[in-house]
């Protein structure tokens, strides 16, 4: 069991919700998992912030855990009936649909990596 969760915890949340645990161990994940954050937090607005202290860090022995209580606090919070999940449930669920749609073939994501393979495909064959 990790340090900050409750006994019971995963099961409690089974079909619900996802724990992601471990510490994170490349910097450049560290970064993209931030602005990630950031973005799903503050411009879509369909996750919320767990805490606002500690010490932010990408390196691992400068960041903090979070405080069980704090993720308690925010998980409550979360969950009330006609509180701040509706709204964020819904925003990520048109989320999904979205990233679902560009990755199908036809979509901006596929064409994306379509065109990027094509492209390295092309840089192979030049030399």
């Amino acid at each position: 069991m990790e340090e900050w969760m409750p006994d019971g915890w995963e099961d409690r949340i089974a079909g619900r919700g996802l724990v992601v645990k471990g510490p994170l161990k490349w910097r450049s994940f560290r970064i993209r998992n931030l602005s990630m954050k950031n973005y799903l937090v503050e411009m879509i607005g369909c996750a919320a912030k767990v805490w606002d202290g500690g010490k932010r860090s990408t390196r691992e022995e400068e960041h903090e855990l979070v405080p069980r209580s704090e993720i308690a606090h925010a998980v409550f919070k979360f969950m009330e009936p006609g509180g701040e999940y509706v709204a964020m449930h819904s925003k990520a669920k048109n989320v999904s649909v979205s990233a679902l749609t560009a990755m199908q073939e036809g979509g901006s994501s596929h064409g994306d990596i379509k065109n990027l393979v094509n492209d390295m495909f092309g840089l192979i064959g030049r030399k």
